[in-house]
């Protein structure tokens, strides 16, 4: 599953300005964005997917069925 998100780089002046505020340094700050970027991304295609996967089961129950 490729997940697609759109990277901050480390000399975006929000990044920095963040970076100032929070005493922090800007590769820190940029590697919490882009965490954060990156598991709202994840988590919208796995609810995707999910999505299909209930609709699938609601139609077809029997696909449920062990032996």
């Amino acid at each position: 599953m490729k997940v697609e998100y759109t990277k901050a780089v480390e000399t975006e002046a929000a990044i920095i300005a963040l970076a100032k505020t929070m005493n922090a340094t800007p590769k820190e700050v940029c590697a919490v964005v882009n965490q954060t970027r990156y598991r709202a991304a994840y988590n919208k295609l796995n609810q995707a997917k999910m999505k299909v996967m209930r609709k699938l089961v609601k139609e077809h129950p029997e696909l449920l069925v062990v032996k």
